[in-house]
């Protein structure tokens, strides 16, 4: 079996390399793109029938972390771009090979603020318009996942529609402090149909409701999709932030080395620093991974109350890291300003990552105190 976890810490030192340069460029490089392509990791989640490696979380997990502790917008847009396909195969399968069209992957956005898009119901489809923030994929993508609300009666129903990037008109917003090399501008589409077997309600995707446990055997296939989603969000924030630690002990270790050679020079004692950063980053890394085992056990026999505990220990997990990092970042001196010193992206890229919907804050620990309180959650996840 290839093993994709090896495949990704072959990309580590091109990442390493390009990770600055991407983030003046906005946006993902093409020859980076082009060598994660060759290398076979955009086809992670994608059923072995049609050409991929049917890889399940575990092996998403760790191929995630590895590409993160090198850039984390790279770790990000990667990991979008193979949980996306996960998304395209809840659509019927003569849609899947069209979408596919003889390759074993699609580059792909899926835009998750619904509220961005408006779809009217006509003969054989609908007419879908509107404007979404957050496309992460979209400058690399060939089709594109856009969420918008249906009115059935009084009740909006949450759908996502699936077009072509041609049908879609990509705007450059991304002026950002961190993840900027991700590139996930604003799409726009105007008044466009899209076919009845191209849209599908997206509680079908939490739910795994939509008919791919029954089409694909694998375990993956019967995974809920939030928990998918947040590993793929949640993972570049944990690589990031092993990076700060190794990175932050590497350059004081360099600092004290030459202060032992100065006479005089004072010794910073940053020790206890760097053992509480280990020390939360580590057990954010416990959390993640206990997460993981109770998902891949559990898969979609799990009740709401324990998919919101997951998202809920998550972005907990996100915020130690942010908390740790943040921490580091005090003591890194006027060098650690500089953009070119990797604690300060990441510190900006984690900063940026911690603020995606699926971490909300108030939601999720709210979550854990109503299931306390003998409460229900507020939504489906």
């Amino acid at each position: 079996m290839v093993d994709l976890v090896e495949r990704a810490e072959a990309l580590v030192p091109l990442l390493r390399e390009t990770a600055r340069e991407a983030e003046v460029n906005r946006k993902p490089l093409d020859r980076v793109i082009d060598t994660i392509r060759d290398s076979g990791l955009f086809s992670l989640m994608v059923p072995k029938q049609y050409g991929g490696h049917e890889a399940d979380l575990d092996t998403f997990f760790d191929v995630v972390l590895t590409l993160s502790r090198a850039d984390a917008s790279m770790g990000w847009i990667t990991g979008f771009y193979i949980e996306h396909n996960l998304w395209l195969f809840n659509y019927p399968e003569d849609v899947c090979a069209n979408v596919l069209d003889g390759n074993d992957h699609v580059l792909a956005p899926a835009a998750l603020n619904i509220g961005g898009g408006q779809a009217t119901k006509v003969d054989g489809g609908y007419r879908l318009n509107g404007q979404w923030q957050w496309g992460t994929g979209i400058v690399h993508g060939t089709w594109v996942l856009a969420g918008g609300l249906v009115m059935e009666g009084e009740r909006p129903v949450p759908t996502f529609f699936l077009m072509p990037k041609s049908d879609v008109e990509p705007i450059d917003t991304w002026q950002v402090t961190g993840m900027c090399a991700t590139g996930s501008w604003d799409f726009k589409i105007d008044d466009l149909f899209v076919p009845d077997a191209h849209v599908l309600p997206f509680q079908q995707f939490l739910d795994v409701t939509s008919g791919i446990a029954e089409r694909f055997s694998g375990p993956l296939y019967k995974t809920p999709l939030m928990p998918v989603l947040g590993f793929a969000a949640g993972l570049p924030i944990l690589g990031a932030a092993q990076m700060v630690l190794a990175e932050f002990s590497s350059q004081m270790r360099e600092k004290i080395e030459k202060n032992v050679l100065r006479a005089g020079a004072s010794q910073p004692d940053v020790s206890g620093v760097i053992g509480e950063a280990a020390l939360k980053i580590e057990t954010a890394e416990l959390v993640f991974r206990d997460v993981l085992a109770d998902v891949m056990a559990k898969r979609n026999t799990a009740t709401n109350a324990e998919r919101a505990h997951w998202l809920s220990r998550m972005a907990y997990a996100a915020f130690s890291c942010k908390e740790a990092v943040l921490r580091v970042s005090e003591e890194t001196g006027a060098s650690g300003g500089f953009l070119s010193n990797p604690i300060q992206r990441a510190v900006r890229d984690i900063s940026i990552a911690t603020n995606h919907v699926v971490f909300a804050k108030a939601s999720r620990y709210g979550d854990v105190g109503k299931a306390m309180l003998g409460q229900t959650t507020a939504s489906r996840v």
